[in-house]
């Protein structure tokens, strides 16, 4: 066997990384490129990357900041805040914690979030993850507010802002839109007198996409424009030429899933468009996962295991999400109230039966016609009784019956 100098196989080190870390850079410049030869509008690059499962390349400070904290205690950041709590993300990791605001009073619903959480992790997994098109971000653990050894050793990270310990829940982190997109979002809808401060505006780096595929944009407009949480309306969407129905067909799938293997009447959740990590073979960012015995049984004698858990932050792949599950409640199947009570309470996710907008009809109809048949599929999964099979249809129903009567009072109204 040939054998190389120490000097050489420096050398090739050398070359590897330097290699290595070009790769991202080289594709952010070949995306940059591609938009200048083909002269490539923001609306062309949101059409042409702005969909389920695309990879997007980015050397972004974010991106840089995620790889170089790898390993450190960096500080905690605040990224977000809603009714249950505020959003901390965990510098070179894919974690983020969720603290309470009020920890131990009746509008502390962080409890109800991490227990209805685990059991839709425990269903999507026992499915199999890749068989549904939406993601669920992974839940970790618990941390009570009286927790002495984990709030002394991780109090100094978090703001000052945080004053007191509280109810802290971990899970996995839905990152923001890559840099690229995120640009071409502010280019084709911030006012143009500010759009360079919108790019370097600290908040919209945490931009996750809300999906609207039941509400168009009124004519108000407004001079404050965010990222952080942008609503992307069905007309937008339109606009880029994305494919709605796609969408549709994602959301619909999940929805049935949460109703009718989980048994939650899915109140208050999100969907949102964000992304992943990709897969890298860099031995820094594997981070080893324990397999099963009965997995490594199965396995071809010297099966690669190194991709079982791997975080690279400069490659992120675009996934829609669905999250947060605080408001989630369990119903009985002979009452589908709460569904439907939930389907319109909720943000306006979901495409609306009734339309005089031909599209927007179209839109319901694929919703439904997928909502039923994942809706049988996942009672024939649960192996439920033939009689529980035509409960899908039922909630449709009474969803279409439900949204004829708001019509009619907003007519009377007019």
């Amino acid at each position: 066997m040939q054998t190389q100098s120490p000097q050489s196989r420096k050398r090739g080190q050398d070359a590897s990384e330097a290699e290595s870390s070009r790769t991202p850079y080289l594709i952010d410049a070949m995306m940059a490129n591609m938009q200048l030869e083909e002269k490539l509008t923001a609306k062309t690059m949101l059409q042409r990357f702005f969909s389920m499962g695309s990879i997007v390349s980015t050397s972004s400070s974010f991106a840089n900041r995620q790889q170089d904290a790898i390993g450190t205690r960096a500080q905690y950041r605040c990224i977000g805040a809603g009714t249950c709590g505020q959003i901390f993300k965990v510098p070179g990791t894919s974690y983020v914690f969720k603290l309470a605001k009020h920890a131990g009073g009746d509008t502390d619903m962080l409890w109800n979030d991490y227990s209805q959480h685990v059991k839709i992790q425990e269903v999507f997994d026992k499915l199999g993850r890749n068989e549904l098109q939406v993601r669920t971000p992974r839940v970790w653990y618990f941390v009570q507010m009286d927790d002495d050894i984990w709030w002394l050793q991780n109090r100094d990270r978090f703001p000052k802002t945080v004053t007191h310990w509280t109810n802290l829940l971990c899970t996995e982190r839905i990152l923001p839109i890559p840099r690229p997109l995120r640009e071409c979002l502010i280019e084709e809808y911030c006012p143009k007198n500010g759009v360079e401060q919108a790019k370097e505006t600290e908040s919209n780096k945490d931009c996750l996409v809300r999906l609207y595929l039941g509400k168009r944009r009124s004519r108000v407009t407004t001079s404050v424009f965010s990222l952080r949480n942008f609503c992307l309306h069905v007309d937008q969407m339109e606009e880029l030429e994305l494919k709605t129905s796609q969408f549709a067909i994602a959301i619909a799938e999940a929805l049935a899933w949460m109703h009718w293997a989980c048994r939650l009447d899915a109140n208050d959740v999100e969907f949102v468009m964000g992304s992943a990590p990709d897969s890298s073979a860099d031995p820094h960012l594997i981070v080893p996962k324990p397999l099963a015995s009965i997995h490594v049984d199965k396995m071809k004698p010297n099966t690669s295991t190194w991709n079982a858990h791997i975080n690279d932050f400069k490659k992120r792949q675009i996934h829609i999400w669905m999250l947060d599950f605080n408001r989630c409640r369990t119903f009985h199947p002979s009452d589908l109230t709460p569904l439907v009570t939930a389907f319109f309470l909720n943000d306006p996710y979901y495409p609306r039966p009734h339309s005089t907008n031909s599209r927007d009809q179209h839109l319901w109809t694929v919703f439904r016609e997928t909502y039923e048949d994942s809706g049988r599929r996942a009672l024939n999964w649960q192996k439920r009784e033939d009689e529980f099979l035509k409960l899908p249809g039922q909630f449709m129903d009474m969803v279409e019956e439900t949204q004829k009567k708001r019509l009619e009072v907003k007519q009377s109204l007019s």
